[in-house]
């Protein structure tokens, strides 16, 4: 019976140590240049899987000056049909104020998510797409996490099928010890 219970509070300890996804949050300014956009510190690996979530996708930031068309927009940017059409370089298009990865020289498009994506690699920084940032204002919050891989949902399914087995068989041999 105390070697049951050594169990049932060894795997309940595994179960609360095992790795959890953390959401880390950033604050994104439409004032930074795509030179020196926001550094999260993140290095992503191709191999595993990260999610993008803007915290509020109806925040708005602005590319300047609503003349002679609104420069508002949400995390998408302002929409093609806005008067402002869309900004390619590197080879990557996005309309102009959307909010955009770099993953070690990768450019994607996040939006106002949430997006779940994988093959990224390297250091990642995100900012706000424009080509001249002396007039824009705003800022957008993202949330940023790696999604827990299958292999870590088993093992946690495994530890509680393990636990119910033990509070089952500790049960039975109760009932037959109180008979």
């Amino acid at each position: 019976m105390a070697r049951a219970g050594i169990l049932v509070a060894a795997l309940g300890a595994a179960l609360l140590m095992a790795p959890a996804a953390h959401a880390s949050v950033y604050t994104i300014e439409a004032t930074t240049p795509i030179g020196s956009w926001l550094d999260t510190g993140m290095n992503l690996v191709s191999g595993d899987t990260y999610n993008f979530t803007v915290i509020d996708p109806a925040t708005q930031w602005s590319a300047g000056s609503n003349t002679p068309f609104s420069r508002d927009s949400d995390a998408n940017g302002i929409p093609p049909g806005g008067g402002y059409g869309v900004l390619t370089m590197d080879s990557f298009t996005a309309n102009f104020g959307a909010l955009v990865g770099d993953a070690g020289g990768h450019l994607f498009l996040i939006g106002t998510g949430p997006l779940n994506l994988s093959g990224l690699s390297g250091e990642l920084t995100v900012g706000y797409w424009d080509s001249f940032y002396g007039d824009n204002s705003g800022s957008q919050q993202l949330s940023v996490s790696a999604v827990p891989e299958p292999s870590t949902w088993a093992m946690m399914i495994l530890g509680f099928a393990g636990l119910g087995f033990l509070t089952y068989r500790r049960n039975n041999q109760a009932a037959a010890s109180a008979a």
